[in-house]
């Protein structure tokens, strides 16, 4: 009452109803809600707004006294001018911002002072009064176009809005307003630049051009994306210190809600390329996915003109807008794949790059990493790794967590790979969700080329040698070079016929790591999910040994094909077979109905027989260590159709029976699984 009365006299509150004389004391007394009510009569009338201006100045300057003597390290006043600042706000602007504050701080919060009786314009010409400004810059600064609302400074109410603002100007902690949006990134401990191989080469030199020709003289955006866990932040990292910038990561949104995460990221960005010094700084937007990815009457609605664009762009507008105003060179990073961002916000990138699963010498040089960095370099040998990357074919995210969880378990000395195996497996199974790859478990140990049937005038010995002359000669080829012959494997032949222990053969006598698919893990249920399945399987094998097993799916005549993508994956598949460096082997059973475009792709062409007489003696005494009479040799000579793949099962199945085994029960095994063929059509996928 003391203060009111400092501003009314006690006939004015009379006649406007606030006070009433006829209190049981005789004293003149509020009437209805007491304090607050009346003070909300009071402000709400347009009779009075010049004196409740006064209030209102009165009231922050007490605040700003107030917060002198106490312990914050600076006042309203000077967190308003820092906003102000950032977002390059106007009179009318921070008006609104210090009205809307000190409500937030003061006794005005109790109550709606934009309520039933300030609703539309009335509300607009008190605001205007309020923070004195005309009309139509107050009905500016508070559209969604505007800064305050943008940058969810305010909310439609005109109220401060949750969010980093907010707790910046109630002076939340001592962290500067830079510090909520994002932040300074230490790259000391990046990769190496030539780490990244492939990717540094081809991409490297007009990447490095670009974002120097742009540092101090405008912005340029560079897209990332691909595979998660592929090192898209590392490379990002590694950029920055090759060229020597201050890398600043966007922080995300300190809130839940999807709306609240954009906008602060948005004002992140927007601060950062405002206020990082320049030149020598680059922005680094992390997990972008949601800002870039496209959606009809998605969020980005409510970015509508950010950067100057207006009111009412669309939903891919606002992100446009921010995109085309960057002023320093900023880096985005993405899961999602590019067809999920509309093509105008892609146009909008001045270079990108792709990540496609990682390499097997990628992943190599990533385990080597790993294990320097967790100390456990002295205990791992280069035999240890190389065995580890053939096996586990998981991201650097995941090499990293299963070490770092390795490191601090302390293991004793000689039990790194079996806690490694415990933590992989599961790992594997969870995140990557792949089969292994062939030659996980090595060739068998009794696995010889002697004895297999390759019908054809080029024998085994002579196709792994020139196999071997191949990858000799691919160390020193020029990429691209339509000259260089590729190095394309078909084996064609029943199941069982020793097919994919040829793979694995070839990749142990080469020492080279082998990369497995099937058929059935290429082939996506989305449309151009197979071809891109096809795509990042070849990437990803770049210098290796790619095989495609069971593949008949994949290579299917184009000539019969009744559905577009039935072409289409066809096609991915012959571009790949072109442009690979590496050597590529595909397996079927059945070749009736290959493509014939796909089988003129092929170097070799290696057709897997059945065993011949002296092929089935020769398995049968290697294999069960055992010698044949005559007799028994003729029984053996008698049995169709057999491979062997049937040795390694008749083998097994004896092996669990126990007791003495003679060679007339492995004979008898042996005729069992001719027999379930039935005249060789069919059996099982195998050896």
């Amino acid at each position: 009452m003391a203060r009111l009365l400092r501003h009314f006299t006690e006939e004015e509150l009379l006649d406007e109803g606030v006070l009433w004389k006829d209190s049981p004391s005789g004293a003149p007394g509020f009437r209805r809600c007491g304090f607050t009510e009346a003070l909300q009569t009071l402000w709400n009338g347009e009779k009075f707004a010049k004196r409740a201006r006064t209030m209102l100045e009165e009231w922050s300057q007490e605040l700003e006294a107030r917060e002198a003597t106490g312990t914050r390290r600076d006042g309203d006043k000077a967190r308003v001018g820092e906003v102000c600042r950032a977002l390059k706000l106007g009179e009318a602007e921070r008006g609104l911002l210090e009205y809307a504050l000190v409500r937030q701080r003061t006794v005005f919060d109790d109550f709606p002072l934009h309520g039933p009786k300030l609703s539309g314009r009335v509300r607009t010409t008190f605001l205007a009064m309020a923070v004195d400004c005309p009309e139509s810059e107050v009905e500016k600064a508070l559209s969604p176009g505007g800064a305050l609302r943008k940058h969810d400074v305010l909310d439609d109410e005109g109220d401060l809005a949750r969010g980093p603002f907010r707790e910046y100007l109630e002076g939340c902690g001592p962290m500067a307003l830079e510090g909520r949006f994002y932040k300074r990134r230490d790259t000391k401990d990046a990769l190496p630049w030539a780490y990244f191989g492939a990717l540094a080469k081809n991409h490297g030199t007009v990447l490095k051009r670009l974002l120097k020709a742009a540092d101090g003289r405008g912005g340029a955006n560079v897209l990332l994306y691909g595979e998660p866990g592929t090192g898209k932040t590392s490379f990002a990292l590694a950029l920055a210190r090759e060229l020597g910038m201050t890398l600043y990561e966007i922080l995300q949104g300190t809130r839940d809600g999807e709306k609240v995460e954009a906008q602060s990221r948005m004002t992140g960005i927007f601060l950062c390329n405002e206020r990082a010094p320049k030149p020598g700084s680059m922005a680094l937007v992390d997990e972008a996915d949601e800002l870039l990815r496209s959606r009809g009457g998605g969020f980005f609605g409510l970015f509508s003109g950010f950067g100057g664009g207006g009111v009412g762009g669309t939903e891919k507008g606002a992100v446009n807008s921010l995109l085309d105003g960057t002023k320093i060179p900023t880096v985005w990073i993405v899961n999602a794949p590019p067809e999920s961002i509309d093509g105008s916000v892609r146009r909008r990138f001045d270079y990108s790059v792709r990540f496609d699963k990682l390499t097997d010498a990628q992943r190599r040089a990533v385990w080597r990493n790993t294990v320097a960095k967790t100390g456990l370099a002295g205990r791992v040998g280069e035999e240890q790794i190389a065995e580890w990357s053939r096996k586990w074919r998981t991201s650097a995210g995941g090499i990293a967590t299963v070490l770092g969880n390795v490191r601090r378990m302390r293991p004793k000395r000689g039990e790194e790979a079996a806690l490694v195996a415990k933590l992989m497996r599961p790992h594997c199974e969870l995140a990557v969700a792949e089969r292994p790859g062939a030659g996980e478990e090595g060739v068998a140990r009794d696995y010889s080329l002697e004895g297999l049937n390759i019908r054809g005038a080029v024998g085994l010995d002579r196709v792994v040698g020139a196999v071997r002359r191949f990858r000799e000669a691919l160390e020193g080829a020029e990429a691209g070079d339509p000259d260089r012959p590729r190095m394309n494997l078909l084996l064609w032949g029943p199941p069982g016929t020793g097919k994919t222990e040829f793979v694995k053969h070839l990749g142990a006598v080469l020492d080279a790591p082998v990369a497995a698919r099937s058929g059935s893990d290429l082939l996506s249920m989305w449309v151009g999910g197979t071809e891109r399945n096809i795509r990042a399987a070849f990437e990803e094998a770049e210098g290796s040994i790619l095989f495609l097993d069971e593949i008949d799916g994949l290579l299917q005549n184009r000539a019969g094909a009744v559905r577009s993508w039935e072409v289409t994956q066809v096609n991915e598949l012959l571009q790949r077979m072109e442009m690979f460096r590496g050597v590529m082997v595909a397996a079927t059973n059945f070749m009736d109905n290959l493509d014939p475009a796909v089988l003129r792709r092929f170097t070799f062409k290696l057709q897997f027989d059945y065993l011949t007489d002296e092929g089935k003696r020769l398995f049968f005494e290697r294999m069960f260590g055992t010698r044949l009479d005559a007799a028994e040799a003729a029984r053996l000579a008698r049995i169709p159709c057999l491979a062997p793949g049937d040795y390694r099962t008749a083998r097994q199945s004896l092996h669990y029976l126990g007791g003495e085994v003679t060679n007339a029960m492995r004979l008898d095994a042996l005729e069992r699984e001719s027999a379930l063929k039935k005249g060789g059509t069919k059996g099982r996928i195998g050896f």
